[in-house]
């Protein structure tokens, strides 16, 4: 069906409210992520709510990782930075996103702009989808963070939009809960004793 929309996000980034758990995660990880998608007049607009019990210093290192993103994040093939200057990234990622029977090649360039208050705000320049728009904040809680996710996007293929929300739905879970899991990894490792 050629190319549809990417990451991030992507990212990111499905009509109602749905929790949605990966496989491996046990109940003592990262929460559910909570993600609804709704489709008007052309445009999705998703949103996404997930709990990790890592401090937001070290979920915002994992978030702007953007040259080891393939390492950890599932669908992605490559994830490079182009640019960078001071709190403002340009990157370009490719990948390849499965949903059942639908798979979907995907790439897009990005300038991702990070704010001192946890707070990342990206814009398409070119790539896979028509438009494509979102911000990211992460907010300090008792247990560790919370990262609130917001997307508008306009695919450059159209799909039938009963399709296109649980596709995304699917992507935002699993590329949010793969950004968690390695939040955590990173926590656990530096918490080992040395030596």
């Amino acid at each position: 069906m050629g190319k549809v929309w990417p990451f991030l996000l992507a990212a990111l980034l499905l009509p109602g409210l749905m929790p949605v758990v990966a496989a491996e995660a046990p109940a003592a990880r990262s929460e559910a992520a909570e993600v609804t998608v709704d489709y008007r007049e052309g445009t999705y607009y998703g949103s996404l709510s997930l709990a990790v019990p890592v401090p937001p210093q070290l979920a915002l290192e994992v978030l702007t990782d953007f040259e080891h993103m393939a390492d950890f994040v599932p669908n992605l093939r490559s994830s490079k930075q182009l640019a960078r200057a001071g709190n403002v990234y340009r990157i370009a990622q490719q990948g390849k996103a499965n949903f059942g029977p639908l798979s979907f090649d995907f790439e897009s360039e990005r300038q991702v702009e990070v704010f001192a208050e946890g707070r990342l705000v990206s814009q398409g320049i070119s790539g896979s989808p028509r438009s494509i728009r979102s911000e990211l904040r992460i907010t300090a809680t008792p247990a560790g963070s919370r990262l609130d996710y917001r997307v508008e996007m306009v695919p450059d293929h159209w799909l039938p939009s009963g399709i296109g929300t649980h596709f995304i739905r699917h992507e935002l879970a699993e590329q949010f809960m793969a950004l968690g899991r390695e939040m955590e990894r990173r926590q656990k490792a530096r918490a080992k004793p040395q030596g």
